[in-house]
Order: C-alpha cells, then sequence, then structure tokens
C-alpha cells in the first residue's frame, strides 16, 4: 500500500506543473502581464515537466522522478533569486534591464506577499517533494498486473479537468475590447501648488524613475514598442494634477482601458509595492521636468 501511494504521489506532481504551466499563460496570454527574463528562465523549467510528468506516468517509467528532480530543483533555485528580488535589497543594486519588464515587477502582490515567482516557487517545491516520495517506492513491491495498465484515464482526467477549468477561466476573465466611443476620463489641470509640492519631494525621482519606469516607458521617456506609452507625449502626464497621477499609478491601467492605447496592462503602483507616496511624486516632477 505504501508503495503505491509513494507511486501515485506523481500524480499531484502532474497537477502542480499543470497548474503552473496554465496559470503562467493565464497571467500572460489572457491578463496580458508580459513575463521578465526570470520568468522565462522558470518557465523553460517548468513547461517540460508537464509534458515528462504525463509521459512517464503512462509509461510507468520507475526512473521518472530522476528525470523530474533536475528541473525542479534548478526551479526552485530561479523561483526563490526571483522572489528575493521582488521583496528584499538581498542582492543589492538595480535589478532593471535598460529595456522590457524588470524582474523586480510585482503583477500581483495578493496578501501583500503573494508575487508570481512565490506561486513558481510553490509548484517547484511540491514537485520536488513528491518526485522525492515517489523515489522511495520499492520496485519490488509494485503489483504486476496493475504495473501493465496504462493509465490513461488517471492522467487524461488530471490534464483534462485542469485544461476545462483554464477556458472557463479565460473566457469569464478576458479583458473587455475598448469601445472606440469611448471616452477617457476628463483631465485634471495641474495647479501651480501641486507642481511646488513635487518639486519639494525629498526622493530621487531620476534614480526612482530608471530603476522602475525606464524599463518599459523608456531611459529618454520616449516608450518602448510592446511595453509602455511614450510619457514625454502623454496629455495626462501634462494635465493631471498629482492626486490624480498618483491615483492612476496606484490603480495601475488594463488594456481595456480607455485612452491607454499601448495594448500591454501597467501594473499596479509600477511593478514596486513598496514605492511611498513621496517617491512616487518625485518620480512624477522628475517625468515633468524631462518634458518641459
Amino acid at each position: 500500500m505504501s508503495s503505491r501511494l509513494e507511486r501515485n504521489s506523481l500524480y499531484i506532481a502532474l497537477a502542480a506543473a499543470w497548474i503552473a504551466m496554465l496559470g503562467s499563460l493565464y497571467f500572460s496570454e489572457v491578463l496580458g502581464y508580459i513575463p521578465c527574463t526570470l520568468c522565462w528562465y522558470q518557465r523553460i523549467l517548468m513547461y517540460p515537466l508537464a509534458g515528462i510528468l504525463a509521459v512517464g506516468l503512462l509509461r510507468r517509467d520507475r526512473g521518472l522522478p530522476l528525470y523530474v528532480l533536475p528541473f525542479s530543483l534548478l526551479g526552485m533555485g530561479f523561483s526563490t533569486y526571483h522572489y528575493l528580488i521582488q521583496k528584499t535589497t538581498i542582492f543589492g543594486g538595480e535589478t532593471t534591464c535598460q529595456v522590457g519588464v524588470p524582474c523586480s515587477t510585482n503583477w500581483i502582490n495578493w496578501f501583500g506577499f503573494v508575487t508570481i515567482p512565490l506561486l513558481a516557487l510553490v509548484a517547484f517545491v511540491i514537485i520536488t517533494i513528491t518526485a522525492l516520495i515517489a523515489l522511495q517506492a520499492p520496485a519490488a513491491d509494485v503489483d504486476v498486473d496493475d504495473d501493465r495498465t496504462t493509465p490513461w484515464l488517471a492522467v487524461g482526467g488530471v490534464i483534462g479537468a485542469l485544461l476545462i477549468a483554464f477556458a472557463l477561466l479565460a473566457f469569464v476573465n478576458r479583458p473587455a475590447a475598448a469601445s472606440s466611443e469611448s471616452e477617457p476620463p476628463p483631465l485634471t489641470m495641474a495647479s501651480a501648488e501641486t507642481a511646488a509640492d513635487a518639486k519639494a519631494m525629498p526622493a530621487d525621482g531620476a534614480a526612482l524613475y530608471a530603476a522602475s519606469c525606464a524599463g518599459c516607458h523608456g531611459g529618454d521617456l520616449t516608450g518602448v514598442a510592446g511595453l509602455g506609452n511614450s510619457l514625454a507625449a502623454s496629455a495626462v502626464v501634462k494635465t493631471y494634477d498629482n492626486e490624480a497621477l498618483l491615483a492612476l499609478i496606484r490603480n495601475g491601467r488594463t488594456v481595456d482601458d480607455p485612452g491607454h492605447g499601448s495594448g500591454v496592462p501597467m501594473p499596479p503602483n509600477g511593478g514596486d509595492p513598496d514605492l511611498s507616496d513621496a517617491e512616487l511624486l518625485a518620480i512624477v516632477q522628475y517625468v515633468r521636468g524631462q518634458i518641459q
């Protein structure tokens, strides 16, 4: 009985791999969250596991845990490193590429600590633990008749159920197409008082912009194709007051947000939930200073 339980633990690994794979596709292909470089490394390690586990279980390959562990252990390392970049300053220095989504970007920040790399780490840990459990299954104790039966129903059932759930979730949460008749929210003219408040901010706006915004909006504020709009030509930046801009940055923008136009969502708080109001206003001051 224990041998069979150890062997069947790989079905949990199969489910974890498919949930992680479909979840990452949901974030990128349905919600439009662009993967950073470290996200791609984790995908490179997770996606093959979805196929390796399925084929290995169908073939009842007793060496399957040994094929799985190199991928899952490396994945744990990349996910841990990615999460530490997001949530700590252990590695120091800037983590933003010259162009592209910074690896420090938090597309989600559930409960203040759950991010996409943490979800990937949980999946890799589950797969690693279940592979180690399966590795303990004594080959001599496996039922011969059962070993000759290909578990099409079990493997297909797990994958089929998850695919159906993914399809339903994608259908329910697909972004609505922006109406061509939609009008952007009314603009509020920036006052001299709010501009003066922004100039009084002590934070280094240039450094904060480089760390949190330049990857998508460009170091010269002219935008990056497929990532972020030009701020230099943005009517919103020029006409919203500080309070309105702060609210916009805090909330982020979805792809169907009227007036957004880039086709790519903007993460809440620019992807950095730790930025304070003063720091965000320093970024606004820097951007406005560059386009005047």
